[in-house]
């Protein structure tokens, strides 16, 4: 009895005093969010960054690379590069896996070695103290300059002259665009200051390359670049002129976390290793030349006359024959790959008549050993199988030829994506053209993310340039026999 009475009294007091005990309620919950801390484990990304002892365990490596004609870039299908090389010796020392992930934006390319999943950025990045938080660096790879490459159509130079040589005023009112968070915007500022011009700076989460062809292409009027990238793209210079920045040379290095010092230390003492034993040097005198593009279609040994064009045109009309490819199309690869020079080797390690890399010759059966018509049946085997895939997306032979010298130079597994991209994009393909601009796309991560994609980025620049200057001499052939 007593308890129901309990009760019926709580139940009166409630009602009559509700309010009172809502408003109580509601402090003491403000109460309690104040005192306890809120953590919300979706919303705050906590990733703990394993030292090289426990990276060795796991068998792998995380490296942002940044793919330009010098560090990371497709030759003849085949992945090479200052920074791949290195990344190989690493491979190689440690029984590592390097999973190689390509970011433009540097901003983000930081944050994700300081704090996220990325162990080592192997892009060319100044080292300078305190640049980032939590980022500490490699030794030296090497020095270079900042250059500022400007749009010029009157007086174009692949030299790179003195700044006391640049017409200031041609600066006034411009603007120059760089990647965005490089160092190259600090260096900008002070000029601006100390010349009283008056210029803008524009950041661009783009790679140095792509921004020069924008300057090639009065896109964008000027940018600054490493001096070593710039030497590297000499060949393809157009309608620039370039000017060293006024300021001392820099070193490059690679960049670790913070929280990674034995990583750190000993992908420094490789390099220190690589370094004392003159392989670094090497690499460096390796990629650090300008491009070797045959621009020249002028014909050597034959004439109308002569009704001849290279020493090999016997072997090359008879499989020509077998394979239903125009002989004189592969004259002229050959000719843009070697001059017809059975000994070439590249600094690449292409070697031969047909300038094959060793991987790609192993698969084929062939050596440096092999005979002029081994070789020369290698190259119409090669096309042959591109052409097979190819043929069913051109109409025109013109195009599919193209589309097999890219291929050749760069593998047939980005052509099928230029392609696939130009489908889902545009419902259909038009040409070459059409495809090769979906090639250039792909080195924007907008695309070369794409699920369609199955090869990853891919800068087509060269590719693009390579084929446009075969043909052309494949188009002189056919004029001449």
């Amino acid at each position: 009895m007593k308890i129901n009475n309990y009760f019926l009294n709580l139940l009166h007091f409630i009602k009559t005093n509700k309010n009172k005990l809502l408003l109580f309620l509601f402090f003491f919950y403000v109460l309690i969010l104040t005192i306890i801390p809120y953590n919300d484990s979706n919303n705050i990304k906590q990733y703990e960054k394993l030292d090289f002892p426990e990276l060795v365990d796991r068998g792998y490596l995380n490296a942002i690379v940044e793919h330009n004609s010098m560090s990371f870039f497709v030759h003849n299908g085949r992945l090479m590069g200052l920074q791949y090389d290195l990344l190989n010796y690493i491979s190689k020392r440690w029984n590592l896996k390097i999973n190689q992930i390509v970011v433009n934006d540097l901003s983000e390319a930081l944050s994700l070695v300081a704090f996220d999943t990325i162990d080592i950025l192997t892009s060319e990045i100044t080292i300078l103290p305190n640049r980032y938080p939590c980022l500490e660096f490699s030794v030296p790879l090497y020095k270079t300059k900042m250059v500022l490459v400007l749009y010029d159509s009157i007086n174009p130079s692949s030299k790179i002259k003195n700044f006391s040589e640049l017409n200031i005023e041609s600066l006034q009112n411009k603007s120059i665009a760089v990647p965005s968070m490089s160092i190259f915007i600090n260096y900008l500022n002070k000029l601006k200051d100390s010349l009283k011009i008056n210029f803008s700076i524009r950041e661009l989460s783009e790679e140095p390359e792509s921004i020069l062809d924008s300057v090639m292409n009065k896109k964008i009027y000027a940018t600054v670049m490493d001096e070593k990238i710039l030497i590297v793209n000499t060949p393809l210079l157009l309608n620039t002129s370039s000017y060293y920045l006024p300021y001392p040379s820099f070193d490059i290095g690679w960049a670790f976390s913070c929280h990674q010092p034995i990583l750190r230390d000993s992908i420094n003492e490789l390099l220190l290793y690589l370094k004392k034993n003159g392989i670094l040097n090497f690499l460096l005198n390796k990629y650090q030349k300008p491009i070797y593009i045959n621009q020249s279609n002028q014909l050597t040994a034959h004439s109308k006359r002569t009704k001849k064009l290279t020493p090999y045109d016997k072997i090359l009309k008879k499989y020509g024959k077998e394979y239903g490819i125009d002989w004189r199309l592969v004259a002229a690869l050959i000719y843009s790959e070697s001059k017809f020079n059975v000994n070439a080797i590249s600094s690449k390690g292409a070697f031969g008549i047909i300038q094959i890399m060793p991987a790609t010759a192993d698969i084929y059966g062939i050596t440096a050993q092999s005979s002029i018509d081994e070789q020369i049946k290698v190259s119409f085997k090669i096309l042959d199988n591109y052409k097979i895939t190819l043929k069913q997306f051109f109409k025109h032979e013109k195009d599919l030829y193209k589309a097999m010298i890219a291929s050749y130079n760069l593998g047939l597994g980005h052509i099928l994506d230029a392609i696939n991209l130009a489908i889902k994009y545009d419902g259909e393909i038009y040409n070459w053209e059409h495809v090769s601009k979906w090639l250039l796309n792909k080195a924007q991560k907008k695309y070369y993310s794409d699920p369609i994609v199955r090869n990853g980025y891919c800068n087509g620049r060269l590719t693009v340039y390579f084929v446009n200057i075969v043909y052309d001499t494949y188009e002189n052939y056919v004029q001449l026999i």
